[in-house]
């Protein structure tokens, strides 16, 4: 691991994680208390749901323009510089509910096109065989400061008001341009250079997506994180309130218990797979399963219980098993794909994702009123169980790959 490198794009990431939680609970709260109507404290995240959806495809053609460095960098400075125009404008148009809008869509396209690099550049910046360690270190420290973020954002609001509070996510995202600059630097001289021949705009856009699909240990970690993403929306706020009144007959207090001991779970999760990196960088597609497999009886458990403490346990004991298949699944997906390719790719999957997120909460939420909450966590579990399933594809790829019949190769794109 270049240790100068990842430590200053551990300092960003830290630093945009924090500055979005902040950023989005200042603004949704702004709206809702000038409007008083949560329609329109709605907008603010499904404008910037959809705007990022939109970046998503466009993205390759934005990355095929210029260098990975140069691109990072600069999206980087055009979002401070948009956020930093809506802080010093923000006393003049805070009433503008249109005008605030458009600097909502604007920051997340730059956040769109952006995303991808920036989770693309841990495997230029950290050897292979420490991936694991890099993004454990990187899962604990985000998951830390989300918690942060929401605890005490409402907090800050309060006691200083909104205008400080989103003063201070503007320093914050101040500090991950200089230190995703300097983190860069080191990695200018490897870059290929540009030019070459030039792609029409459609091969650029499906680049990604083909990679997803030809590439065998891609296409069935996607469809394992496309089954747990519908999974993952059972975990949305007012799922697990109705979980609360209704199955643990308890009041919304707990509701807050339930999110705060998923996230120290998650956080111990975080911290258990930085201490054995090691073991899981060595076999991570068995950690995958084995994860996903702990998780799913877990959730299972979970929706079948009623008593409030067991449910805070569960709760706990998931973020382990969470973090080992999350680890390990994004350490086999960033090991898989070449690094030119990577951001393409990422943004292809994210596409995917964030369209299967939203399409899953209705599904959810349908299945609640219609067959009841338990069903939900039951579902939930049963498709987390499938993910599992689905890893030992994967391991039959690897050892096709490892000792391939006679007379054939083995896929190098197998990792």
């Amino acid at each position: 691991m270049k240790r100068r490198s990842f430590l200053y794009y551990w300092i960003a990431h830290s630093s945009i994680s924090l500055a979005g939680v902040v950023y989005i609970m200042v603004l949704t709260t702004f709206m809702y208390q000038e409007s008083g109507s949560a329609f329109i404290a709605a907008l603010f995240p499904l404008f910037n749901a959809v705007a990022r959806f939109a970046a998503g495809f466009t993205a390759p053609l934005v990355m095929e323009k210029s260098g990975f460095s140069k691109l990072l960098v600069r999206l980087q400075v055009m979002k401070v510089l948009l956020l930093t125009m809506l802080v010093i404008l923000f006393p003049y148009i805070s009433s503008q509910v249109y005008i605030l809008c458009i600097f909502i869509l604007l920051i997340a396209f730059t956040e769109g096109w952006g995303n991808p690099l920036i989770q693309s550049m841990v495997p230029r910046i950290v050897a292979s065989d420490r991936l694991v360690k890099a993004n454990s270190s990187l899962s604990v420290t985000s998951q830390s400061l989300q918690i942060a973020g929401y605890t005490f954002t409402g907090f800050v609001v309060i006691r200083f008001g909104h205008m400080p509070t989103l003063i201070m996510s503007c320093l914050l995202v101040w500090l991950s341009v200089i230190c995703l600059w300097i983190a860069v630097r080191s990695m200018k001289e490897k870059e290929l250079a540009g030019g070459g021949q030039e792609k029409p705009s459609w091969d650029v856009i499906r680049e990604g997506w083909l990679y997803l699909w030809r590439i065998p240990t891609l296409r069935w970690i996607t469809m394992m994180d496309m089954i747990e993403g519908v999974a993952g929306t059972i975990w949305v706020g007012a799922i697990t309130l109705v979980y609360v009144k209704e199955v643990l007959h308890q009041g919304e207090a707990w509701w807050g218990f339930i999110n705060a001991s998923y996230y120290i779970g998650a956080i111990a999760g975080g911290l258990l797979t930085l201490l054995i990196s090691s073991f899981i960088q060595k076999n991570l597609i068995a950690c995958m399963a084995a994860g996903s497999a702990v998780f799913s009886l877990l959730t299972l458990w979970y929706g079948l219980n009623s008593v409030p403490v067991v449910a805070l346990i569960l709760c706990i004991a998931m973020g382990p098993a969470y973090q080992l298949r999350d680890v390990a699944q994004q350490t086999a997906f960033q090991s898989a794909v070449d690094h030119q390719m990577l951001p393409k790719v990422y943004a292809s999957r994210d596409i995917l994702l964030s369209t299967i997120t939203s399409l899953s909460i209705a599904v959810i939420g349908l299945i609640a009123d219609t067959l009841g909450i338990r069903m939900v966590y039951i579902a939930g579990s049963v498709c987390i169980a499938i993910s599992a399933g689905l890893s030992f594809m994967i391991l039959k790829l690897q050892k096709n790959a490892v000792t391939p019949p006679a007379g054939e190769t083995a896929d190098s794109s197998v990792s």
